[in-house]
């Protein structure tokens, strides 16, 4: 399990100004992009988006500084400098106007139910990765799907759960640029912990792969991988009877109860701004 801070308001206020310290004390010269933001976008900037990188932290600010500082340089980087300061939204107006043909794949969803401790739920689904793939693109609609399950308190304190469907997807669609990119940007930028990574009724090749996958996250991430084979109803039992996932709250992908339509809540989230 994830540790959860005990907040008190007087914890709360303390520790923004102690992280407001900790990120001056950083040289310019690592923090281009940060002091850019500021300039910038400062609304991108202020308490809400500090405290979602103090609960990650575990209210230790120079560890959220830093990460501050890494999510900004790798915001640039990903988004260029014409979308990074943007809000991370759909439409014109917003970071994601170049990725509407990525974000309807609907490789990658948030579900609109969480577990039973309350983790939000990212459901995966690789076999949906075309052959030709815009790589920026697809790491783009991945922090945007990180940055909506953080909307959720519960997932900023707790942490995110992802399931992964993976028996329909082939070989040829592990992809290991997409897996690296994705996995620094969990290990080193995003203000995310991640609770479980379930991969469920996983395709032969998963045995050449599985190895790699877990040099590549690290020690501490690869604990947390989770792998389910057998029958749809074995599995389901399991998420739900050890892991708090109840089948009401899972994809109908899986034997769950929910009905993914990624046009639909792309398109709320559109209008909702």
């Amino acid at each position: 399990g994830q540790l959860i801070t005990r907040e008190i308001p007087e914890l709360l206020s303390s520790s923004v100004l102690d992280l407001d310290t900790a990120l001056e004390k950083i040289p310019d010269v690592e923090k281009t992009a940060w002091a850019t933001a500021l300039e910038k976008c400062p609304e991108l900037c202020g308490d809400p988006f500090k405290l979602m990188f103090l609960r990650f932290a575990h209210f230790h600010c120079d560890r959220a500084a830093e990460r501050i500082v890494a999510y900004w340089t790798k915001r640039l980087e990903l988004f260029s400098p014409s979308k990074a300061f943007l809000p991370m939204i759909l439409g014109p107006n917003g970071a994601m106007k170049d990725d509407d043909k990525t974000l309807n794949i609907g490789f990658l969803c948030l579900v609109p139910k969480s577990d039973d401790a309350g983790h939000p739920i990212l459901f995966a689904d690789p076999s949906k990765f075309p052959a030709n793939r815009d790589h920026p693109s697809i790491v783009r609609a991945f922090w945007y799907h990180v940055h909506a399950a953080l909307e959720s308190e519960d997932g900023q304190k707790k942490g995110l759960v992802v399931v992964i469907y993976a028996e329909n997807s082939s070989f040829s669609q592990f992809d290991t640029r997409l897996l690296q990119v994705n996995v620094q940007s969990i290990k080193n930028c995003l203000p995310v912990r991640m609770s479980a990574f379930h991969i469920c009724h996983p395709p032969t090749y998963i045995r050449i792969v599985i190895p790699f996958i877990k040099i590549l996250m690290g020690e501490k991430l690869r604990k947390r991988i989770k792998i389910h084979t057998g029958k749809q109803k074995k599995v389901i039992e399991k998420l739900e009877g050890k892991y708090g996932i109840p089948q009401q709250n899972l994809p109908t992908e899986i034997g769950g109860g929910v009905i993914l339509n990624q046009e639909e809540w792309l398109r709320r989230r559109q209008e909702i701004g």
